[in-house]
């Protein structure tokens, strides 16, 4: 695995910083006020920019994959990352799927733990995974009801196959962002 070339670790952590830490705890008093929990407050398009600026890309235009160069997934520390294919587009999609790496974001419930993973294109794995989403996907849409396939990666599929390229501990950008833990 190589690390990816000119990661902005600086402006990814100022826009964290500035438009996910800071401006959810600002909500956090008005969300505890009225019951709701701080958690889903960053919506997936924070992540997606910030794994932009990280990964000096831009936001593909139309279908397909959220960057240019990159799928972007986001969840919660323990969750697992979904895969939505939709029936008009979901073949297209599953094989662009295929040609580009893919960034993993998992965050603590209170945004001050971020880690950002990579899994490459050319993982084995993750492509023998989507190689068998296939017929899955395709069996799907044998009935006109479905209009949506899903899948997801795992915690543990992510960590066996990738490597962590950014990671925020308590708010704090991490010196040696390199770690293979969570």
């Amino acid at each position: 695995m190589n690390t990816p070339p000119n990661l902005e670790f600086q402006k990814a952590y100022d826009f964290y910083r500035k438009f996910i830490l800071e401006h959810s705890l600002e909500k956090q008093a008005v969300y505890e006020e009225y019951g709701f929990p701080l958690q889903g407050s960053v919506g997936s398009r924070d992540w997606e920019v910030f794994a932009a600026i990280l990964l000096s890309d831009k936001k593909k235009p139309g279908d397909g994959s959220d960057l240019e160069r990159h799928e972007v997934k986001s969840a919660t520390e323990k969750g697992s990352f979904e895969y939505q294919y939709h029936r008009n587009t979901g073949q297209q999609k599953l094989q662009e799927d295929q040609s580009i790496d893919h960034v993993f974001v998992w965050y603590s419930s209170d945004y001050s733990d971020v880690q950002v993973w990579l899994i490459e294109k050319t993982n084995k794995e993750l492509q023998e995974t989507f190689d068998s989403w296939e017929p899955e996907l395709i069996l799907n849409y044998a009935t006109e009801e479905k209009q949506r396939f899903r899948k997801a990666l795992s915690r543990a599929f992510i960590k066996r196959n990738g490597f962590c390229i950014l990671s925020i501990q308590n708010g704090q950008l991490q010196s040696n962002p390199l770690v293979s833990e969570l």
